[in-house]
C-alpha cells in the first residue's frame, strides 16, 4: 500500500478546485460548464419554465388584450346607444340648411357631443349622418372632435365605399367594428347606432371613433403588464435555480473529489454531507463504501505479506479461488537456502540473525516479484518459489533461471555493501567470508491449489517437483556450486542460457530411484 502522503499527492494532482468546482482530469478530460449535471438541470428546468411562462404570457396578453378590446367595444356601444336615445330626430330633420348655424337645438346637440369628447379622452370624434338617396353616400349633420380638424360640415357628403357594409348595418342596428379600419383620418375603431323617427323610419346614424393611438396605448399597457410579470418570474426562476444549483453542485463536487481520492488509493477521507435528503443518504453510503474499501485494502496488504501478492489478488478478486482444491500445471520451482544458516543461529543471538534474515528476504522478494514469481512460503532462511502458478508465466523455465541469476547477483551486491557494516559480523562469527545462498531449480507437473481445511488453508504445490528442487539445491554443497538446474529445466531454456550452462553430471538424490542430471551456472 502506498503511504498516505503519496496517495494524497496523486489525488491532489488529479484534481484542482476552482471556485468550488472540481475539474476531473483522471479520465483525461476536463468538464465544460455546460457538461456539468447541475448546469444541465438548471438549463432544462429554466427552458421548461420559460416555455411555460412564454405560453402563459402570450395567452395572458391575448386574453387581456381581448378583454380590454371587448371593454372598449362595450363602451363605444353604450356611448352610441345613449347618444342615439337622446337625439330628437324630428328636430334635426327640420333644420333649415340655410340657418343650421343659428339653430338653438343644433348648437345644443353639438355642445353636448363636444363635452362628451372632452370628458372621454379615448373618443376622437362623434358624428351624425343623415341618409341620402344614394346608398353609398351619407350627409354630415354634426361632426365634432378634440380639435375639430378635418371635421365635416353640415351638408357635406361622405363616401362609405370602403366601409359600406358596417355603416349600412349601423343604419338599422347598433354596430361596433371588430377590428380597426383606415380612412383619410387614419386608423380608428368605430361604433354606430341608428337614428329613427318615431314611426320607425331611418333618419341616419350616430357614430363614435377612437383613434389607433388609443388602441396602441391599450395594447402597450397589456404588453407592459405581461412583460413585467414575465420578467419578475424570470428573476425569481434565476434566483431559485441559482440556489438549487449551489445546493446540488456542492454535494456533487464533494462526492466527485472523494471518489477521485479513493480511486487514487486514499481511503482516509470521510465525506461530510450533513443533509437529510438523497445527497445525505448518498454521502452515508459513500462513507460506508470507503470504509469497506479501506478494510479490503488493509486486508489485501496484510494478506499479501503472508502469502504472495498474486495469490492475495486472485483470492480477493475471485471468491471461488478461496475454495479447496487445485489444478494441474507445468511449473518451474526455484528453491533457495542460505549456506551455513544453522551454524549462524547457534553462534549469533536470534534477534541479530532475524534482522539480517529480514533484510535478505526483502531483497530476494523484490527480485522474485520483478520476474513474476510466486513465493509459496519462507521456510526459515529458505525460499520456495514457483513460476507459472497461480498466474501464467510464458517461458517459465527460462524466467525462473534468470530470476535465480538475478537473486545471486543481488546477494553479491549486498555483500559488497555489507563488508564495512556491522551486519557482516553475523556470518563472520560463523566463519563465513560472505553471505552465500544455494539455489536448485526443477521443472515438471504439479497440482497447484488450496490445501488444508475450510478454516485454515494455504496455497501450495503437490508433486515430486518441489522435492527434486530441494534435493538439487542440496547438491550445491556437494559440488561447491551456488546454482543448479535439472535436465527438465535445461531442456526448456533458450540458446543463450544453454551456452553458459556447465554439465555437473548425474547424481543420486534422496527419494528418487534414478539419478538426477544437473547443470550449473
Amino acid at each position: 500500500m502506498r503511504p498516505y502522503s503519496a496517495r494524497w499527492a496523486v489525488a491532489k494532482r488529479a484534481h484542482s478546485e476552482h471556485d468550488g468546482v472540481v475539474s476531473d482530469t483522471t479520465a483525461g478530460f476536463t468538464l465544460k460548464p455546460w457538461q456539468r449535471f447541475h448546469v444541465r438541470v438548471m438549463l432544462l428546468v429554466g427552458a421548461v419554465v420559460f416555455l411555460i411562462l412564454g405560453v402563459m404570457g402570450v395567452a395572458f396578453y391575448e386574453t387581456a388584450y381581448s378583454t380590454e378590446f371587448g371593454a372598449l367595444q362595450t363602451r363605444i356601444r353604450s356611448t352610441v346607444m345613449i347618444i342615439s336615445k337622446r337625439i330628437n330626430v324630428p328636430r334635426l330633420a327640420e333644420l333649415d340648411p340655410a340657418k343650421w348655424r343659428d339653430d338653438d337645438y343644433y348648437q345644443w346637440v353639438r355642445e353636448g357631443l363636444t363635452e362628451i369628447c372632452r370628458d372621454d379622452p379615448d373618443i376622437d370624434s362623434i358624428y351624425i349622418f343623415s341618409k341620402t338617396d344614394d346608398p353609398r353616400k351619407l350627409k354630415f349633420v354634426i361632426d365634432v372632435g378634440d380639435d375639430d380638424v378635418g371635421a365635416g360640415t353640415y351638408g357635406d357628403t361622405y363616401e362609405i365605399t370602403d366601409t359600406i357594409k358596417l355603416m349600412q348595418q349601423g343604419l338599422t342596428r347598433i354596430t361596433v367594428e371588430e377590428e380597426m379600419t383606415a380612412d383619410e383620418w387614419g386608423l380608428s375603431l368605430s361604433g354606430y347606432a341608428p337614428l329613427r323617427f318615431p314611426n320607425g323610419d331611418s333618419f341616419g346614424l350616430v357614430g363614435v371613433d377612437i383613434l389607433a393611438s388609443d388602441i396602441d396605448r391599450i395594447r402597450m399597457r397589456v404588453l407592459t403588464t405581461t412583460l413585467v410579470i414575465f420578467g419578475a418570474a424570470a428573476i425569481a426562476l434565476f434566483l431559485v435555480s441559482f440556489y438549487l444549483g449551489r445546493r446540488i453542485r456542492g454535494p456533487i463536487n464533494d462526492i466527485n473529489l472523494a471518489a477521485s481520492r479513493i480511486a487514487a488509493g486514499d481511503f482516509e477521507h470521510e465525506l461530510e454531507v450533513e443533509r437529510k435528503d438523497e445527497f445525505g443518504l448518498m454521502g452515508h453510503h459513500f462513507n460506508t463504501i470507503a470504509k469497506s474499501l479501506k478494510e479490503r485494502d488493509f486486508l489485501r496488504d496484510t494478506f499479501g505479506r503472508y502469502v504472495s501478492p498474486d495469490i492475495a489478488k486472485r483470492v480477493l478478486a475471485d471468491r471461488s479461488a478461496a475454495a479447496l482444491g487445485g489444478e494441474e500445471r507445468e511449473v518451474t520451482v526455484v528453491f533457495s537456502d542460505i549456506e551455513g544458516y544453522s551454524s549462524m543461529t547457534e553462534l549469533i543471538p536470534p534477534k541479530e540473525v532475524l534482522a539480517m534474515l529480514n533484510t535478505y528476504l526483502a531483497a530476494m522478494n523484490e527480485i522474485i516479484d520483478q520476474y513474476q514469481g510466486c513465493i509459496i512460503e519462507f521456510l526459515g532462511d529458505a525460499i520456495l518459489t514457483v513460476f507459472n502458478a497461480p498466474n501464467d508465466v510464458e517461458n517459465h523455465a527460462e524466467v525462473g533461471v534468470r530470476c535465480a541469476l538475478a537473486m545471486r547477483a543481488r546477494l553479491e551486491e549486498m555483500n559488497r555493501i555489507w563488508e564495512t557494516q556491522p551486519i557482516a559480523q553475523i556470518w563472520r562469527q560463523a566463519g563465513k567470508s560472505s553471505l552465500r545462498a544455494r539455489i536448485g531449480i526443477h521443472t515438471g507437473r504439479v497440482v497447484a491449489g488450496n490445501l488444508g481445511s475450510k478454516t485454515r488453508m494455504k496455497y501450495g504445490l503437490i508433486g515430486d517437483v518441489v522435492n527434486v528442487a530441494a534435493r538439487i539445491e542440496a547438491l550445491n554443497k556437494k559440488l561447491s556450486t551456488t546454482l543448479l538446474v535439472s535436465a527438465d529445466t535445461k531442456a526448456l531454456l533458450g540458446a543463450e542460457l544453454v551456452s553458459i550452462a556447465v554439465d555437473r553430471g548425474e547424481h543420486e538424490v534422496k527419494g528418487r530411484a534414478g539419478g538426477v542430471k544437473v547443470w550449473g551456472f
